[in-house]
C-alpha cells in the first residue's frame, strides 16, 4: 500500500530585493563617479582656460592689444566655470552608474539587467538580483574607480601652466606701443579740451559777428573730430596743419593793408595842429569808432568859423593823411572827400564825407575782429600741434632753414655750394621735398602766397628769415590756391638751371641777370614789412623782422 508524502514548496526567505535595495547598493558608486566627473571634467575646463589665455597673450606680442591680460583672464574663470556647472548639472544616473560599474568589474551586465526589472517580482528575477547585489558586494568604490589622472593629462597641465607663468613673467615689447598710445590718447583729449576752450572764448567775443564766429567754430569743431578719429601723431598734425589752413583762407588778404594803411593815416593827423584832427587821428590807431565819430562832428561844427587859409590849411593835412593811407582805398578816398569838402566850406559833404571815413574806419574794425579772432584760434591750434610734437617719442622732426615763424614739417634737401638767399614769405605749406644741386649764387627774392602740396610729410608754418641751401635743380609738385608770386633770385657766381613742376606742368627758370642792390632793396623791405604784419607770426618776431629790413636798407 502506497503512503503519499506531502509535497516540499521550495521557498525563498523574504529580503529586500526591490528597487530600493538596488539603488541603495550604487548610492556610493554613484556618489565616486559623481566626483570623479567633476574633477576630471574641471581639470580638463582649466587646461582649455589656460591654453586660450596663453593664445591671447601670445598674440598681444604681435599686435598692439590693450585688452589682452583682462581677456586672458576672462577665458580662464568662464572655461572653469562653465565646465564646473556642467560637470554638476549633468550627474551620472543610477542606470549610468550600473552600466560603469558592470565595465569596472566585469559583472556582465549584472546590475544593469537588475535595474531594468526592478519592479518585477518573479523568483527568477528576484534570484538575478540577488547575484548582482552579491557580486557588488565583493568590491569597493575607492578601488574600483580612481580619481587620480593620466599622465598626458598631467604634463598637459604642467606645459600649459608653465607656458603662462612664462608669458606672464617676461616683458612684452609690444607694452611700449601701448604706453605710447595712451600717453597719446591722453594728449588728444587734452588738446579737444583745450580748443572747445577756445570755442567758448570765441563765443564771448561781441565784436566778431555771427557769421565769422559760425565760420570759425565749424572748423574747429571738425578739428576735434578728426583728433578723436586720429590714430597716431601724424593723422592729428595733419588734421591740425588742414585746420589752421581753413583759418588762414578766412583771413581777407587786403585786411592788413587797410589796417597798416589806418594807422598810417591815424599817426599823420596826429602831427595835426588841430585838436579835432590829432583826436581824430588817436581814434583811428586805438580803432574807436566811437571816439572818431565824435573828433569827426566836432571838427565839422569847427569848419564854418575858420578863415579859408585855415580850412586850406586842414585839408592840405588830411590830404596827406589820406596819401598815407594809400594801402587803404576806402578811407584814403573818404579823406580825400573830406578835404575836399573842407576847402569848399560845403556842411553837406563834409558830413557825407565824415560818414565815408565812419563807414571804412568801421570796416577796418571788423576786418581786425576777425583777424583777431582768427589769429587766436591758430596760436591755439599752434599750441595743440607743439605739445602733441613734444608728447610723442616718434614726433616728426622739425627743422628751420633761416626761418621764424611757426613752422613744423618733414624735409630731405642734399646739396653742395654756397647760396645766400633773403627770403620773405607768408605761407601754408604742406608737404616734404629733395633737392640737390650744385653752384654758388647771391640774390634776394620775396614770395606771398598760399600753397598745398603731397609729398612723404606734412607741415605747416608762417615766417621770414634767411636761408642757405645749393642752387641746382629741383622738383615737386602740388596743388596752389589764391595768390602766388614766385620771384627768381638771380646769381652772380654759378651755372645751372631750376626745373620746377606745378599742377602737373613743367617750366624751366633760366639764370637771369644780376640787379644792383640799391635798386631792390627799398622794394624788398617794404613788402617784408607788409608780409610780417599780414603773419600770425609774434610780436617780438615780427619786431626782429622788421629791425633786420630797417638795417639793410639804411646800408644801402
Amino acid at each position: 500500500m502506497a503512503t503519499l508524502t506531502p509535497q516540499r514548496t521550495i521557498s525563498i526567505a523574504p529580503e529586500s530585493l526591490d528597487s530600493a535595495s538596488i539603488a541603495t547598493a550604487l548610492r556610493p558608486w554613484r556618489r565616486r563617479l559623481f566626483w570623479r566627473q567633476v574633477l576630471h571634467w574641471t581639470t580638463g575646463g582649466i587646461i582649455a582656460g589656460l591654453m586660450l589665455a596663453c593664445l591671447v597673450l601670445l598674440i598681444a606680442r604681435i599686435v598692439p592689444w590693450a585688452m589682452a591680460p583682462y581677456i586672458a583672464l576672462s577665458l580662464g574663470v568662464v572655461c572653469f566655470i562653465s565646465t564646473l556647472a556642467v560637470s554638476i548639472w549633468l550627474r551620472p544616473t543610477i542606470a549610468g552608474t550600473a552600466h560603469i560599474a558592470d565595465e569596472k568589474l566585469q559583472l556582465y551586465d549584472r546590475l544593469g539587467t537588475a535595474w531594468e526589472m526592478r519592479d518585477q517580482t518573479s523568483t527568477l528575477v528576484r534570484l538575478q538580483r540577488r547575484d548582482a547585489l552579491k557580486q557588488l558586494g565583493k568590491h569597493q568604490p575607492g578601488d574600483a574607480i580612481r580619481l587620480g589622472f593620466k599622465r598626458p593629462t598631467l604634463l598637459l597641465l604642467t606645459g600649459a601652466i608653465i607656458a603662462l607663468a612664462l608669458l606672464i613673467a617676461l616683458p612684452n615689447p609690444i607694452n611700449n606701443v601701448l604706453k605710447q598710445q595712451a600717453a597719446f590718447q591722453a594728449q588728444i583729449a587734452q588738446q579737444v579740451k583745450a580748443i572747445d576752450k577756445a570755442r567758448q572764448i570765441l563765443d564771448q567775443q561781441s565784436d566778431v559777428t555771427p557769421a565769422q564766429k559760425q565760420q570759425i567754430d565749424q572748423i574747429l569743431r571738425d578739428l576735434q573730430a578728426k583728433l578723436q578719429q586720429a590714430q597716431n601723431e601724424t593723422q592729428a598734425q595733419q588734421a591740425i596743419a588742414d585746420a589752421q589752413a581753413k583759418l588762414n583762407q578766412l583771413l581777407n588778404p587786403q585786411a592788413a593793408n587797410r589796417i597798416q594803411g589806418q594807422n598810417a593815416a591815424g599817426t599823420s593827423l596826429q602831427n595835426s595842429t588841430n585838436q579835432n584832427l590829432r583826436n581824430a587821428g588817436q581814434a583811428l590807431s586805438n580803432n574807436d569808432n566811437q571816439a572818431l565819430t565824435k573828433a569827426l562832428q566836432n571838427l565839422a561844427s569847427q569848419v564854418s568859423k575858420m578863415t579859408p587859409d585855415q580850412r586850406a590849411k586842414l585839408a592840405q593835412q588830411l590830404e596827406q593823411a589820406a596819401n598815407q593811407a594809400s594801402q587803404n582805398p576806402a578811407l584814403s578816398s573818404a579823406l580825400h572827400q573830406l578835404a575836399q569838402a573842407i576847402t569848399n566850406n560845403n556842411p553837406s559833404e563834409i558830413s557825407d564825407a565824415s560818414n565815408a571815413v565812419e563807414q571804412a574806419a568801421q570796416q577796418d574794425a571788423a576786418d581786425q575782429a576777425q583777424s583777431n579772432a582768427i589769429n587766436q584760434a591758430a596760436q591755439s591750434l599752434q599750441q595743440s600741434a607743439n605739445a602733441l610734437a613734444s608728447s610723442t617719442d616718434n614726433s616728426a622732426s622739425q627743422a628751420q632753414s633761416g626761418q621764424s615763424g611757426q613752422d613744423q614739417g618733414q624735409g630731405g634737401q642734399q646739396g653742395q655750394g654756397n647760396q645766400n638767399n633773403q627770403n620773405n614769405a607768408n605761407s601754408q605749406t604742406q608737404g616734404q621735398g629733395a633737392q640737390s644741386g650744385q653752384g654758388q649764387a647771391q640774390g634776394q627774392g620775396q614770395g606771398q602766397g598760399q600753397a598745398q602740396g603731397q609729398g612723404q610729410g606734412q607741415g605747416q608754418g608762417q615766417g621770414q628769415g634767411q636761408a642757405q641751401g645749393g642752387q641746382g635743380s629741383s622738383n615737386g609738385s602740388g596743388n596752389q590756391q589764391g595768390q602766388d608770386k614766385q620771384v627768381y633770385v638771380p646769381g652772380q657766381i654759378g651755372s645751372g638751371a631750376s626745373t620746377q613742376t606745378t599742377d602737373n606742368n613743367n617750366s624751366s627758370v633760366q639764370q637771369g641777370n644780376s640787379v644792383p642792390y640799391n635798386q631792390v632793396i627799398q622794394q624788398y623791405s617794404q613788402a617784408a614789412h607788409d608780409a610780417i604784419d599780414n603773419s600770425n607770426a609774434p610780436p617780438d618776431v615780427k619786431d626782429l623782422v622788421h629791425n633786420y629790413f630797417d638795417t639793410l636798407e639804411g646800408q644801402h
